[in-house]
């Protein structure tokens, strides 16, 4: 009678296995040698230290963890249109968009069911829309979003064969105002409008030259941490921004992909998924992040017409330490004029100066990453003293007597989030770890 042998896996001692021992990185038992040399290489990629960022690499290393990019947060125009189209104009500060279309809802070529208008006979650039309104049998509807031949509104149009529609631009009056006008890779900030008017509040769009025109958010961001992601329409400082939205990612949502689908329904951002919808990967395994970049210390070469390294860049951020070079910031064509004067393009980073800068000195500034990659890790790490993450490991008490604002909200017992994390790391035993 045949008798089975199964072989019984060992694990020899290996060259790669001393390059380990170097690095202090230990092979996890029955890990095959490409994984260990993945994760060998790791160390110089991905380094570990005692910061944040560090913790995170460091610990998912040791665990034969991978992070991965769960999704991406865009910023959504809420209204576009070519400046080819002899409908719109520009002057040195407003942009007169006086674009209409009409037809006849026949059933067949014009065919209007519920929120959704098909005209088989256009093509509209997709999104271009938003900010349109269609005006049918006396009703007024806004446009929501459009394909090229379809076109949804917030009412419904049902039964309505024989009738004419009009669509044509119509915001409310300055309801833009705050929010950015782009061309091409100018931003300007729009002051006022009315139905079909924009003004900006400084700059000339004459000198865009752009085949496009954008209307966003003006300075967005998108902040992460352990228990939340907010998402600002625009953000100056800590005491000077709009939130358009805030999602609890313990409350309101459960995976990555209904990050996505809630992230989809503002009016200023959108999201794709990167992360295979399958893996159900949890949404409160994304790490802390910011589409806010902070560059402290940079080197201002010693030209007169440099680029930074980062753009787009946070317009009044940026800090030269060389003040007598870059003493007053001017319009394009004054640099020229005196010494001390310099130019910033904030959306590619671009600066152009009087006088040839030393060399040796450093420049500080901040800039906004879009479209921004939100990371997933099965390691979060939070620090206790983070005011984000008190608030979601233990209730607040409401202090009635408190030095400064900071102090009126003080940490109590541990929430049940922190008794569900407590327990859950008690729990793993034995000691298996990887995907």
């Amino acid at each position: 009678m045949a008798q089975t042998f199964t072989p019984t896996p060992v694990i020899t001692r290996t060259p790669i296995d001393e390059i380990g021992s170097l690095l202090d990185i230990s092979r996890i038992t029955g890990e095959d040698l490409v994984s260990y040399s993945e994760r060998i290489y790791d160390t110089y990629a991905n380094r570990g230290a005692s910061t944040y960022e560090g913790l995170i690499n460091a610990i998912n290393r040791e665990l034969g963890l991978t992070r991965k990019d769960a999704f991406t947060v865009s910023i959504r125009p809420i209204g576009i249109g070519l400046l080819t189209d002899p409908n719109i104009a520009v002057t040195s500060t407003t942009l007169t968009n006086s674009i209409s279309f009409s037809n006849l809802i026949d059933g067949t070529n014009v065919v209007a069911v519920g929120s959704v208008l098909t005209d088989n006979i256009q093509s509209w650039p997709e999104s271009s829309l938003r900010g349109f309104a269609l005006k049918v049998a006396g009703h007024t509807y806004n446009v929501q979003d459009n394909t090229s031949t379809t076109l949804t509104i917030d009412g419904d149009m049902s039964g309505l064969i024989g009738e004419t529609y009009q669509l044509e631009v119509d915001w409310e009056d300055n309801i833009l105002i705050g929010l950015g006008l782009r061309l091409g890779n100018h931003l300007f900030r729009i002051a006022e409008n009315t139905s079909n008017i924009i003004r900006i509040e400084s700059g000339d769009l004459l000198q865009a030259n752009a085949t496009e025109y954008r209307i966003t958010a003006y300075n967005p961001k998108v902040e992460v941490t352990g228990a939340k992601i907010d998402l600002y329409k625009e953000y100056v400082t800590s005491d000077n921004f709009q939130l358009e939205c805030r999602i609890d990612l313990r409350d309101d949502v459960q995976f990555h992909w209904q990050i996505v689908d809630k992230i989809n329904e503002l009016t200023y951002f959108e999201a794709e998924l990167v992360a295979p919808v399958k893996d159900e990967i949890f949404s409160y395994t994304l790490k802390k992040q910011s589409s806010e970049h902070i560059v402290i210390r940079e080197i201002v070469p010693a030209s007169k017409f440099f680029k930074l390294e980062n753009y787009p860049i946070r317009e009044g951020s940026v800090r030269f330490s060389e003040s007598n070079i870059f003493l007053r910031e001017v319009d394009l064509d004054d640099v020229s004029q005196a010494a001390g004067n310099y130019n910033i393009n904030y959306d590619q980073g671009i600066v152009t100066a009087r006088s040839n800068p030393s060399g040796s000195k450093t420049v500080s500034y901040r800039w906004n990453e879009f479209p921004f990659t939100v990371v997933s890790s099965p390691v979060v790490v939070n620090a206790l003293a983070d005011k984000d993450t008190q608030e979601f490991l233990f209730s607040q008490i409401e202090m009635r007597v408190y030095d400064n604002i900071n102090e009126k909200f003080l940490s109590g017992q541990p929430k049940a989030d922190m008794i569900e994390s407590v327990a859950e790391l008690l729990a793993v035993k034995p000691m298996n770890w990887g995907e």
